[in-house]
């Protein structure tokens, strides 16, 4: 509630037009124009009601008594006028918020009827018909005989609530019948705490640094702007009102130089290859260049925890993009088997009112990407929206993007949907959106995978290639190393008369460590704990040859009677004694020669024999040094 005293009150009857007393109070020159002169200017034509001189202005000496006729005071400038002479945005709602300081009977309306507990407007009470009902009850329990519950009144408020800039009201004829959508408010809140502050040091008050909001949500002013305390909070320590310049994206990284390409060509591209290769990595690695190293403040999802519940509308969402100096947005979802179209595109939301649910249809994350993105076009932005589909093989494809397979291939078509939102009964994919799927190529459910999804996708391969264990630069030493790209060959090569989508990508053998013996257990663990029960897995399926997994895992220790962590330190040990041998000999593959075929070269019978020879030689020696 309001704590501070006025001399009169509100008429609730005379309807206060909002542009009408800003363009007026813009022209008040503090330390001049005197309160009578103020009176004056309100009264002279217009919907600005004379009685407000003594209700939002601020003199010295103070208006003290509405008898006193002298009204000698001048005008004290606080951050309303300074908001009004300066054509600021917020005008408005600061004159809104001023109305609420002015009169309690207004402040009780807006605390208790228009909002709810935390602050947010309730949609049900921007109807004329709801509201008279409840002012005429609290009316009623109160004995308040000047509380205001008149059709007037009631109307007056709802129109205030609509000009001042905190709402779109849903009309028939002249009559509100209902909420259309909220307009952001958190702009007005940093020069709400200003205006407190001032009227708190007319009663020679200064609140201490960081108190000012404090006080501002003790009185309930969060309300006054359809926010919940933490949104109030959060608007006072950020910086709504300031645009940073926009980002530079770096130079193109020669290993995105490829998706990049496809991008700028189809705009929607899978990234495929066995486990372990990258395919999120790369996917991640492009955002990352895309967003100019922003990337955690480029998520939509960031943006829109960020951002109050009355601003999340797509055309808000792309202004605070732009704000941002943001060159990309993104998001990333995981496809599964339980994931539908109402996860992904439009679905109806159940939402709690009072008396019970209602059930809204809402934006989900590609209708609502796709939205800003149009947002974002129609500002003539070059930011680029993108959206991760990981694991896209795993998603029953009809069911989850249904008539958006459509508008994947006509861009910037309106495509019908079973849902409207936002007054939108259909969905456009701009042109401007891209699209990075990932699929394993591992997985059973690829071979499923709906043609019309392939035809309209482009499908990058990622082979499983040592080069990424060459370039680790956090291996401890160069003995793990050495035998991280051991494991990578030997497994390669037991892998080498399958199909080669049912490789290991490196990614298993690249480990952090702080000394050698860390560094060759969780090498170790890693393989133990997460190749090896894929490859048992390729064997059980037919997909890999028994006799070859024997042949990989009996040199390296790997009984199957060994529990895991016996496996685990079996392995380590062997692996203890590769780091003490000189250097692979020339009949080996080499990593160049891996690299270049994706280590799917034949090799002859002589470095068969030597392969054979040194996973040999180095069970023998694992063996003895355990014993």
């Amino acid at each position: 509630m309001s704590p501070f005293p006025t001399v009169g009150k509100i008429s609730f009857t005379k309807y206060t037009q909002p542009d009408e007393a800003i363009a007026k109070l813009a022209t008040l020159e503090p330390g001049v124009t005197t309160a009578g002169e103020v009176e004056a200017l309100l009264d002279n034509g217009g919907s600005t009601p004379k009685e407000l001189y003594n209700d939002i202005i601020r003199y010295e000496p103070p208006v003290v008594s509405d008898s006193d006729s002298s009204r000698s005071g001048v005008v004290l400038d606080d951050e309303l006028l300074r908001a009004c002479r300066e054509g600021r945005p917020e005008a408005g709602l600061l004159l809104w918020c001023a109305l609420n300081i002015a009169d309690r009977r207004l402040d009780r309306i807006t605390r208790t009827i228009l909002t709810d507990p935390t602050g947010r407007l309730r949609p049900e009470m921007i109807n004329r018909v709801k509201l008279q009902e409840a002012l005429s009850t609290e009316a009623t329990s109160t004995g308040q005989t000047d509380f205001p519950h008149d059709d007037k009144s009631t109307t007056n408020i709802l129109r205030l609530t609509d000009k001042c800039g905190l709402l779109v009201p849903r009309q028939r004829g002249a009559s509100i019948i209902g909420l259309e959508r909220t307009l952001p408010t958190r702009q007005a809140v940093p020069p709400l705490i200003t205006m407190l502050g001032e009227k708190l040091a007319q009663y020679q008050l200064t609140p201490t640094d960081g108190a000012g909001v404090d006080f501002a949500l003790g009185i309930g002013a969060n309300h006054w702007l359809n926010l919940t305390a933490n949104e109030f909070r959060v608007a006072a320590a950020g910086d709504a009102g300031e645009v940073r310049p926009t980002s530079q994206r770096g130079p193109l990284p020669d290993d995105l130089t490829e998706l990049a390409d496809l991008l700028h060509r189809r705009r929607q591209v899978v990234l495929q290859g066995p486990p372990g290769v990258g395919k999120t990595y790369l996917a991640r690695r492009y955002i990352d260049w895309a967003t100019a190293d922003r990337a955690e403040e480029s998520r939509l999802q960031g943006i829109l925890s960020d951002l109050p519940a009355n601003e999340r509308r797509p055309e808000d969402i792309a202004a605070e993009i732009l704000r941002r100096g943001l060159t990309t947005v993104w998001d990333i979802v995981q496809f599964h088997p339980g994931y539908d179209y109402t996860d992904f595109v439009r679905a109806l939301v159940a939402e709690p009112v009072d008396g019970g649910v209602a059930f809204t249809p809402r934006h989900k994350i590609f209708s609502l990407m796709a939205a800003v993105g149009q947002e974002l076009d129609a500002l003539d932005s070059n930011i680029e929206p993108v959206l991760i589909l990981d694991e896209i093989n795993r998603g029953d494809i009809a069911n989850i993007f249904g008539e958006l397979l459509y508008a994947l291939e006509y861009r910037d078509e309106p495509v019908a949907t079973p849902y409207t939102v936002d007054g939108h009964a259909s969905i456009t994919v701009p042109a401007s959106l891209a699209l990075i799927g990932t699929m394993n190529t591992a997985d059973r459910s690829i071979a499923v995978i709906d043609y019309a999804l392939r035809r309209r996708f482009v499908f990058l391969d990622l082979p499983a290639t040592p080069g990424p264990i060459s370039a680790h630069a956090s291996y401890s030493t160069d003995s793990v190393k050495q035998a991280a790209m051991h494991l990578f060959k030997v497994t390669e090569y037991a892998l080498a008369a399958t199909s080669p989508g049912l490789r290991v990508g490196p990614s298993y053998y690249l480990v952090d460590a702080d000394d050698e013996a860390d560094g060759l257990e969780k090498l170790a663990a890693r393989y133990v704990y997460e190749v090896l029960p894929l490859l048992r897995e390729y064997a059980l399926e037919g997909e890999l040859d028994e006799a070859n997994l024997s042949a990989l895992t009996s040199p390296l220790g790997l009984d199957r009677n060994l529990t895991q962590r016996e496996a685990v330190a079996s392995l380590a040990t062997i692996l203890k004694a590769l780091a003490t041998l000189p250097p692979a000999s020339p009949t080996a593959a080499s990593e160049d020669d891996m690299s270049d075929t994706g280590g799917l070269g034949e090799k002859t019978q002589e470095s068969e024999s030597d392969s054979a020879t040194e996973n040999g030689d180095l069970a023998e020696t694992g063996a003895s040094e355990a014993h």
